[in-house]
């Protein structure tokens, strides 16, 4: 037990030794200029001889167009929307499998029919701040029901696809 405590108190001694002794190679990292400088003087030495790094200016980036191809929230539609929704995001992931179905648009338009296609939205239902949402929603949704896969983006755009959305 003795043996461990002085084997322990020498290795202490030591780890303190190169502790200490490690202290002044901090120091080297100065420029010589400012190794006897200290406080004050020393951060107005130091910020004197260090070179301003240039900025590079940032230009705004243009976010990527809307994918119809992704799945919609359908936490947030209407009740009306919401079989739609569920059944579209369930297609929408099942088409994405490429060993299984190869050409997305070609799965997507097979399967879509199968889903129930919304209907007008009884707005009276709707909580005040989504009436409003509602009404517009009732005005487009029978428009927008010609691109199922784009359907979300279009209520969003009161009637209209985005322009790269749009076939030739």
């Amino acid at each position: 037990m003795r043996f461990s405590n002085i084997v322990l108190a020498q290795l202490l001694v030591a780890c303190l030794g190169l502790a200490a002794t490690s202290a002044p190679a901090q120091m080297s990292l100065l420029p010589p200029t400012c190794a006897s400088l200290n406080g004050e003087a020393l951060d107005k030495c130091v910020r004197d001889i260090t070179v301003t790094q240039i900025v590079p200016k940032l230009e705004a980036v243009e976010p990527p167009p809307p994918d119809p191809a992704m799945p919609a929230n359908c936490t947030r539609v209407l009740a009306a929307d919401l079989d739609f929704c569920i059944g579209r995001n369930e297609i929408i992931l099942s088409c994405r499998n490429k060993a299984k179905y190869p050409d997305f648009a070609a799965c997507f338009s097979g399967f879509i029919p199968n889903v129930k296609a919304p209907v007008a939205a009884n707005c009276g239902r709707e909580k005040a701040d989504m009436k409003n949402t509602c009404t517009a929603r009732n005005t487009f949704y029978a428009k927008c029901l010609g691109e199922p896969l784009g359907y979300f983006l279009c209520l969003a755009n009161k009637g209209k696809l985005p322009e790269h959305l749009l076939k030739p």
